[in-house]
């Protein structure tokens, strides 16, 4: 919950950015800010070429610079004009295209200091730096009255761990959907490496015992595309309720989404369903990378979620602050929109 709290502080930055004297300070302060908060960026990319070092650190410094100009540009000495332009710097940072590596965006902070009060609490969000006194008087009132929501009993979140035998992975995952009681399972990304009709076959006694307990289980799976070495990132549905599988929508750029190499990856999805209906739930699913964006729950947050899913794959990110920032981004989610969270993770 600490890391949760200092998510808080990020609504700092856009008043420092603009109480800087000229342009130039202010893009300085901005991508200080970003630099500092995504050097992790360096340590994920050598997991995913560790061969290319300069590489990362170049990808770092460049994604720093995008999420700078929004800052650099509307920046005015003029304090009247704040109301409007530091409101457009965080919603130009949040959405695409720059939305696409949208990090550390200050609107995560609207749970943590607005509890409660959903995407009219994420507008007002982008005011608080304008009206601080106002802004922490309201953030008093919102967490005096604001009741954090409870976990569901009918659902449970069951993390797994990284094995080089896919094949004992997948047996350790399925004896634990046997052992567990809950109406749904929820199992992470990277549960099952790729779902084919073989694997299908291989769970099918899994499958039929869901059906027969009226049960469901979700498993972070890849979706060979036909034609190609592309995979779909996605969620699969097995069990008694029926539904399509969820498909990631924004992969890592770079390292997943490759607009570059289309040859293979995991392509981009902003089109894609915000939430997975199951029976009478509606869940908002983030899938790793996805919770550390704005742009991913917000689209989830306008199709009404009673949940909201968390699921990612940590084994190469468990040496960084990374799994810490997705699970206090999901606890600010999860206050924001007064809804519980469940998280699973693959570590």
């Amino acid at each position: 919950m600490a890391a949760a709290w200092l998510i808080g502080l990020s609504i700092l930055m856009p008043r420092i950015v603009f109480s800087q004297s000229t342009r130039a300070r202010a893009g300085a302060a901005a991508s200080a800010y970003f630099l500092a908060v995504s050097l992790a960026a360096i340590s994920v990319w050598k997991a995913f070429a560790p061969d290319q070092p300069v590489e990362g650190v170049l990808n770092w410094l460049s994604a720093s610079a995008i999420l700078t100009i929004p800052w650099a540009l509307l920046w005015s000495q003029d304090r009247a004009q704040q109301i409007w332009r530091i409101p457009m710097a965080l919603l130009l940072s949040a959405l695409p295209p720059i939305g696409l590596i949208g990090w550390a965006s200050p609107l995560t902070a609207a749970g943590i200091l607005l509890p409660g009060t959903g995407l009219l609490g994420l507008a007002a969000t982008s005011l608080l730096p304008v009206y601080p006194k106002a802004g922490a008087a309201a953030a008093l009132i919102a967490n005096l009255v604001f009741t954090p929501p409870g976990v569901p009993s009918w659902v449970t979140a069951l993390n797994t761990t990284q094995m080089n035998d896919g094949f004992a992975k997948e047996e350790c995952a399925r004896a634990a959907i046997h052992t567990s009681k809950a109406k749904l399972i929820i199992l992470p990304e990277g549960a099952v490496h790729r779902w084919t009709e073989a694997t299908e076959a291989f769970w099918s006694p899994t499958i039929e015992h869901l059906q027969q307990t009226h049960r469901t289980a979700l498993a972070g799976a890849g979706l060979p595309i036909p034609g190609s070495d592309r995979f779909q990132n996605a969620i699969i549905v097995i069990g008694e309720w029926k539904a399509s599988p969820f498909q990631q929508r924004i992969p890592i750029p770079v390292g997943m989404w490759k607009p570059f190499r289309p040859a293979d990856g995991v392509p981009l999805n902003l089109t894609g369903p915000g939430t997975l209906q199951l029976g009478p739930h509606r869940l908002a699913v983030l899938i790793c990378y996805e919770q550390l964006l704005v742009w991913p729950i917000l689209q989830s947050a306008f199709e009404r979620p009673t949940l909201i899913v968390g699921v990612s794959n940590a084994a190469w990110t468990s040496h960084t602050n990374i799994p810490a920032a997705q699970e206090a981004c999901l606890k600010a989610w999860s206050r924001l929109f007064g809804i519980p969270f469940v998280s699973a993770i693959n570590q």
